[in-house]
């Protein structure tokens, strides 16, 4: 990348400015430098565990500079994308977290409760749970990564899907960096209701024989990287922003790289996540990044601040 004159730079958050609870070593000092610099900062996560302001006091912890209107997450992304369905839908039920439970709330909607009643003692058919209480039902199923999850959510998120309802995904990520390797993503939470909901394919074996005999049931929507949705919000809600000019920060190929290659930005890969400086070196096409670092820390001196 010989160009480097940029108005604005992106980052995502999980394994580019922390992994887990920890920041990345530096990338406090480096996010103060460019800022210093004048170069506009923005952050855009599939992340749907925390809302905006959980995650803005989380980098207020790690001495980063940020403020609210700078964050742009898949939870406040599929709150403001639930907005638009037509008619509006007046319930949903959740598989996901807190966070993405409070943006949802926040929009005005009706959100399923945290937990179902009876989920600890219901062991095998929950489209009757013990109590005659039944599955709740809503207009739409909206899953994000759910470290609680239970087989009765499963189920519940299931009796909503059969039953119709219009499936939006935060994100499809298979793995969450963290301190000690990667862990499941909000993909491996939605794979077993895409798998569960899915059909067999015409003229195959058994169902039960290979994964690969199922044709799984996409989401109808999902909000999340590699899908340019959250951008878009960015720029209709902060009209200064000319994607021409941004430089997005990633960790991963397949989400982040392509995303930035979909979007038509600048894309810099960062070694502190997923993607290894191998499988970089050998990505092609919309995987391949524009420039690779150790991590953030390294940005400034590339940028030659």
């Amino acid at each position: 990348m010989t160009n480097r004159k940029f108005s604005r730079i992106i980052f995502d958050l999980d394994g580019v400015i922390y992994r887990g609870h920890t920041p990345i070593n530096g990338a406090g000092a480096a996010l103060s430098k460019i800022r210093a610099a004048g170069y506009s900062v923005s952050f855009i996560t599939n992340n749907a565990t925390r809302s905006r302001s959980q995650l803005l006091a989380r980098l207020t912890r790690m001495g980063i500079k940020a403020s609210k209107d700078e964050i742009m997450t898949s939870a406040y992304a599929a709150a403001c994308y639930v907005k638009k369905i037509q008619p509006k839908p007046h319930s949903l039920y959740v598989l996901g977290e807190q966070g993405l439970r409070n943006e949802l709330r926040g929009a005005g909607f009706v959100v399923s409760p945290f937990c179902l009643p009876g989920e600890q003692e219901c062991a095998t058919t929950f489209s009757h749970l013990p109590h005659g209480e039944r599955s709740p039902s809503a207009q739409v199923l909206i899953t994000g990564l759910d470290r609680h999850v239970t087989y009765a959510k499963l189920a519940a998120a299931l009796d909503v899907l059969l039953s119709g309802a219009k499936w939006v995904a935060c994100n499809l990520d298979p793995t969450l960096p963290m301190e000690n390797g990667v862990h499941p993503g909000s993909g491996g939470v939605s794979v077993s209701l895409a798998y569960a909901a899915g059909k067999v394919k015409s003229g195959g074996r058994a169902a039960g024989s290979s994964f690969s005999n199922i044709v799984l049931r996409e989401p109808d929507f999902v909000v999340g990287k590699p899908n340019t949705y959250m951008l878009d919000l960015l720029c209709e809600e902060d009209k200064s922003i000319k994607r021409s000019s941004i430089l997005f920060v990633g960790d991963r190929l397949d989400m982040d790289i392509s995303f930035a290659k979909s979007a038509g930005l600048s894309s810099m890969l960062v070694l502190s996540g997923v993607a290894t400086k191998e499988e970089a070196k050998k990505a092609k096409g919309i995987l391949r990044p524009d420039a690779i670092l150790p991590t953030v820390a390294d940005l400034p001196k590339w940028l030659g601040i």
